[in-house]
């Protein structure tokens, strides 16, 4: 990577791209219907959408001077400790730890600015109030994400002749995106519900774990294990279990199992 992309990469004016008003219609409404989903009954406290601003604005900063600095050392030290053939043989290994610092950095971030939203809510600390807050920020991170790749695709200049032209492929940005969204909602909700319940560690776990998973399929691509189409079921896949889970706490923590009556003391 030369100076300049390095640059580039580090500034978090990148990962905006040339905005679009397209991009920012079509990012709300990818994220708008899992947010409404899953944050039933909590959709008229500002402090909601607060978060999901506050996590959308957090998305370029988290990755320009976050991620992507972690990443370049990790891959900077892997093509020192390897040789390049070395390096491809065993990229499914190598590439592991890169793929889990998107997943640490990108959840933890979610996580944050849904606490602090919490914290705006005067502490209220329960399983439905924190998987709506993990969902607001899902939708702020994942939607300003949106953003930035539909800006990319508009900025191409992608006309119904492109799509005529190369078929689905054209349209494999928008594809991706719509399951890519509802991912980030969902696994940043399973993070907040583990926060509401006082079991922060183990939902981000899973969360960074799902979110790791998913990207791994990209070092699938590079490795010819998998080809465009196959990866783009993969990514579907899992953000279906990540959604289904997230949506299935949703109803558990709306409507809980009512405990048993006790029984009568005696005297």
């Amino acid at each position: 990577m030369n100076p300049v992309e390095e640059r580039n990469v580090t500034d978090p004016r990148t990962f905006i791209g040339l905005p679009d008003w397209r991009s920012a219609l079509l990012a709300a409404l990818f994220a708008l219907p899992w947010l409404v989903a899953l944050a039933q009954g909590h959709l008229r406290r500002w402090q909601l959408w607060a978060v999901a601003v506050v996590a959308a604005a957090l998305f370029p900063i988290s990755i320009a001077w976050v991620q992507v600095p972690i990443q370049e050392g990790l891959n900077l030290f892997s093509a020192r400790l390897l040789a390049g053939a070395t390096l491809q043989r065993y990229l499914l290994a190598v590439a592991v730890p890169g793929i889990v610092v998107s997943g640490l950095v990108q959840e933890s971030a979610k996580l944050l600015v849904a606490w602090a939203g919490l914290r705006l809510l005067a502490g209220r600390r329960s399983a439905a109030v924190g998987l709506a807050a993990g969902a607001a920020a899902g939708a702020g991170y994942g939607g300003f994400e949106a953003f930035w790749v539909f800006n990319q695709v508009f900025a191409s200049g992608i006309t119904w002749a492109t799509v005529q032209l190369y078929g689905v492929a054209a349209l494999l940005g928008f594809i991706e995106r719509f399951f890519a969204v509802p991912f980030h909602i969902g696994a940043a909700a399973l993070a907040g519900y583990g926060y509401g319940t006082g079991r922060p560690w183990r939902f981000l776990l899973l969360a960074i774990a799902l979110h790791s998973l998913t990207n791994y399929g990209v070092i699938l691509l590079q490795a010819g294990v998998l080809n465009m189409a196959l990866i783009e079921v993969w990514v579907a896949a899992i953000a279906i279990v990540t959604v289904g889970a997230a949506l299935w706490l949703h109803r558990r923590a709306a409507y809980p199992l009512s405990e048993p009556a006790s029984s009568p003391r005696i005297k």
